[in-house]
Parts: C-alpha cells; sequence; structure tokens
C-alpha cells in the first residue's frame, strides 16, 4: 500500500539534509500533513585489527557528551561506497585496509527520513596518518571486541550504527 504526494513544500536545506513539509493521501483516502527528511547516506566502518577494534571517541553536540563510536561518514554524490568507507577510515583513524567488505545497508529512521546507512568491514589493517577535517576533534581507542560489547549493554557505548554494526558483525561471525 503507497500514498500519494498531494503537495511538497521544502522548509529547509541544510548541507547534510533538507526538511519537507508534505500533503499526502492514504489509500483509505485520509488526508494528512506529514513532515519528512531527506539526508545523505552515511558509511560505516567496522575496523578489525587481530581480536581488537579500532574506534573514534569524539565529542557530539547533540547529545552534548563524548561518543565512543566506529569511523563513519557521508557519501558524496556520485562517490563510490567502498571508496567512501575507505576515505573515511583514513582520515579518521589513520589505517588503511587491505580487505574491506559491505555486509549490510539499513535505513535507522524510516519514520521521519530517508537516509540509508551502509557497514563495512575492514580487515588486513595498515596503520598511516589520520586527515581529520577541521572540525573532527578525535581519539583513536583500538579495543578488545569483548570489551565494546561490555560497552554497548553497560551503556557506555550508545551510538546506534555502532550498536547495529557490532551485534550485525557477531551474528555473522565476522569477529
Amino acid at each position: 500500500m503507497s500514498w500519494s504526494t498531494l503537495k511538497s513544500t521544502k522548509k529547509a536545506d541544510f548541507p547534510l539534509f533538507k526538511v519537507f513539509e508534505d500533503v499526502v493521501k492514504l489509500p483509505n483516502g485520509l488526508k494528512l500533513d506529514y513532515y519528512r527528511v531527506e539526508k545523505i547516506p552515511v558509511v560505516v566502518v567496522l575496523p578489525v585489527l587481530s581480536d581488537k577494534i579500532v574506534m573514534v571517541n569524539q565529542y557530539r553536540y547533540p547529545i552534548k557528551s563524548d561518543s565512543l563510536e566506529l569511523p563513519a561518514g557521508h557519501v558524496w554524490e556520485g562517490e563510490d561506497l567502498k571508496e567512501c568507507a575507505l576515505r573515511e577510515l583514513k582520515e579518521e583513524t589513520g589505517f588503511t585496509a587491505g580487505k574491506i567488505e559491505k555486509i549490510l545497508e539499513y535505513h535507522p529512521s524510516t519514520e521521519y527520513a530517508d537516509q540509508v546507512y551502509h557497514i563495512f568491514i575492514a580487515e588486513d589493517l595498515k596503520d598511516g596518518d589520520t586527515n581529520h577535517e577541521k572540525h573532527e576533534l578525535i581519539d583513536i581507542e583500538i579495543l578488545e571486541k569483548d570489551l565494546v560489547t561490555k560497552k554497548i549493554m553497560d551503556g557506555d557505548i550508545t551510538d546506534g550504527r555502532t550498536i547495529t554494526s557490532i551485534f550485525l558483525a557477531h551474528f555473522l561471525d565476522k569477529i
């Protein structure tokens, strides 16, 4: 069952997302106002170094707290997903990957946004220099896999894309 868009008005246009107010008609004939967000896709990289996971710790303004996360970043228009994942891994951690594999893509917030997250596992890592963007004040943490899971279960890691990636990798026996 699909909905029909009767009217769509762009309410805000920012570099990483746009906000729309739509008037939609449901299959049962009901009309309603619906607010939605168009967001740029994101890659998430799970870098595996032996029995450890390379993570980034950075301040996240919306939650007013530091956040321990997997490296991630926006996919620019026309950019290859795998190349984006390799770029973000290098920029944020300094590591390059000899092997990278996409394991899943998902929509984190289907109720209001169209954004897609693409999860990759990076292996055969080689250390190097980071290339942070000017606003990225990042600390690198290399943690035992079991400690990462414990931090999730203890509520110390709350980033949804990190939690999804770690548990998916466990489920698939990738880590």
